[in-house]
């Protein structure tokens, strides 16, 4: 049995990220993924901002595909609301080469990486947890750290509390498409995604690739897959999508409304598996890696400290909160009122919403990561929003 500091179970980007935020300060750390390739399969739509290359100090080359500077909401009677257009605001990435990336750089710290070992069983004995792999690899840890996506077993198995809801996702990367490459194109609307939105991101410069996909919430009666079909017969998608070609299939599931603990006595919980994640938008990404800084330092603090109870890994959950609890909280609430909006009361908004000052204000304050700051510029100017 090898005797490790920390293991962190999966190796997507928030475990890869603190895996070496950890592995840095010279402690011993494992990173264990189930699947045989890291970054596979995807299951992202690939759409960030500056802040997430800031967090991670990874190069933008070779990762970074297309700079999008705006975004055409589609009503579901196909009223369109443009706003952007001056600046980037969201970078279109390669999710495969950035997860990648991201192990590669954890590994020159010193993490080891064992891919294609599924956690079986995970034991707390005397303050140590005690781990086997489906390959049957036998190891140890003072802190284990659950990175394990949507349906954690790392968090099943410690008994804390689940997500909210789920939202189920299902996509694709299409070739010979004509999009305009500075713009996304957002759809809502019931028969569209029902509970959530569809999407076209524009995947180079040229327009010509794209990635394409929806989510729709845990109520609808009918599948992704239903509603995905559409988006080939649609004479709304027509005129970006007519005479693709399908390059691969993306599918995954999106946990949303933050836990209450994410903590337990020598364990953390990060990312996806503690539903980290913009209701909004259902992007992980950067709020995962928010979170992923500050689940590091307290492990970090608590290993100095030779302290691994919840008694003091509750201060991750503290920090978190602080930092982002807040804006992920507000956006539940948003998305709860969004997700009640009737298909006839979206026409109407995204009408009302094409005032050239409002667009001002949007394009102002208008943040991915960050939505709120929106709510209360907006409000001002058009207060029977409220």
């Amino acid at each position: 049995m090898k005797n490790y500091d920390v293991a962190v179970i999966g190796g997507g980007p928030i475990g890869g990220f603190v895996a070496g935020k950890i592995a840095e300060k010279r402690f011993s750390v494992i990173v264990i993924e189930k699947n045989k390739k890291i970054g596979l399969p995807v299951n992202c739509a690939g759409l960030v901002t500056q802040r997430v290359f800031e967090l991670t100090n990874l190069p933008k080359k070779g990762i970074v595909q297309n700079e999008i500077k705006g975004a055409n909401i589609h009503s579901p009677s196909n009223k369109i609301l443009t706003i952007g257009g001056d600046k980037v605001h969201a970078l279109s990435i390669d999710r495969e080469r950035f997860d990648q990336e991201i192990i590669k750089k954890s590994e020159k710290k010193g993490a080891d990486i064992l891919i294609e070992n599924k956690v079986l069983s995970m034991k707390n004995v005397n303050k140590t947890f005690k781990l086997k792999t489906s390959e049957q690899k036998e190891l140890s840890c003072k802190i284990l750290i659950g990175a394990d996506g949507p349906y954690s077993k790392t968090r099943e198995m410690l008994s804390l509390p689940t997500p909210k809801e789920y939202l189920k996702g299902i996509g694709a990367e299409v070739s010979d498409v004509n999009l305009n490459p500075d713009y996304v194109e957002i759809f809502v609307g019931k028969k569209i995604a029902p509970g959530f939105f569809a999407w076209i991101i524009p995947t180079n410069k040229k327009g010509t690739t794209g990635r394409i996909g929806l989510c729709v919430n845990q109520k609808s009666i009918k599948s992704p897959k239903h509603y995905f079909s559409k988006f080939f017969k649609n004479d709304i998608y027509e005129e970006y999508l007519k005479g693709c070609t399908v390059e691969k299939n993306i599918g995954g599931v999106i946990p949303l409304g933050t836990l209450k603990k994410t903590y337990s006595d020598n364990a953390i919980l990060v990312g996806d598996a503690a539903a980290q994640v913009k209701p909004t938008s259902g992007g992980g990404i950067y709020p995962g890696l928010v979170c992923g800084m500050h689940c590091s330092n307290t492990a970090v603090e608590s290993l100095q400290k030779k302290d691994h109870s919840g008694n003091l890994l509750k201060k991750y959950q503290k920090l978190w909160e602080k930092d982002i609890g807040y804006e992920l909280k507000r956006g539940m609430k948003f998305r709860n009122i969004y997700s009640n909006l009737s298909d006839k009361k979206l026409d109407k908004y995204i009408v009302k919403l094409q005032n050239p000052k409002i667009i001002e204000i949007i394009n102002k304050h208008g943040d991915i990561d960050y939505p709120s700051k929106l709510f209360k510029p907006l409000i001002k100017k058009i207060p029977y929003l409220i």
